[in-house]
């Protein structure tokens, strides 16, 4: 196994870095199971926990997984939700300022809207449902970036502060409100977004 110093870089890469070891060690771990149980990846993910140690323990895997099929993807949450004592999902409406928007990076921008996909404007705002993770190597070189959901210590958040990025979070029906090619003004400092060149 490769070892790579971490001294040199910052807190925020290092840890960032070990988050990925991990990741990509779990992927390992599953498929490395998967060879040994006889199964393809996919499988070995309806298995319980306590039915896949015990398989990886000689045991023999349940007699009804092959009959066993994946979930299908159910609906997204809403932006806002709770759940009931029974444990359902029941949306909620965000209060706060103007639909619950916060900002979660200062600064102002005027740009584009873009949805992370298709050709990327010269002046891209990303107006995304979520601040995934995985939208973080598209950061650089955005004028501003708007969330439906989120905080300040979503990580796209944290990143979006240190590209010095105006972001904007909890800006209700944002991806349906904001469409792709329209211009908008993103203000991370009031926590406010507003279509058209607001000067």
């Amino acid at each position: 196994m490769l070892h790579t110093s971490t001294t040199a870089l910052s807190p925020r890469e290092s840890l960032r870095l070990r988050i990925r070891w991990v990741q990509e060690l779990q992927v390992r771990l599953v498929r490395e199971a998967a060879r040994r149980l006889g199964l393809d990846a996919e499988r070995v993910g309806l298995l319980r926990w306590r039915e896949l140690a015990a398989g990886l323990h000689g045991a023999p895997l349940p007699a009804d997984l092959g009959a066993r099929v994946p979930r299908g993807e159910s609906a997204p949450l809403p932006d806002a939700f709770r759940l009931t004592e029974a444990g359902g999902v029941v949306a909620e409406r965000g209060g706060g300022n103007r639909d619950g928007m916060r900002g979660v990076s200062g600064g102002r921008a005027v740009g584009t809207v873009w949805d992370g996909a298709g050709p990327r404007p010269k002046d891209a705002v990303l107006v995304v449902r979520t601040l995934d993770p995985a939208l973080a190597p598209l950061l650089p070189g955005l004028t501003g970036l708007v969330a439906q959901t989120g905080s300040p210590l979503s990580h796209l958040a944290v990143l979006a502060r240190e590209f010095e990025l105006p972001a904007v979070v909890g800006a209700a029906e944002a991806v349906h409100r904001f469409p792709v090619g329209s211009r908008l003004t993103v203000d991370g400092t009031a926590g406010d977004v507003r279509p058209g060149d607001t000067p």
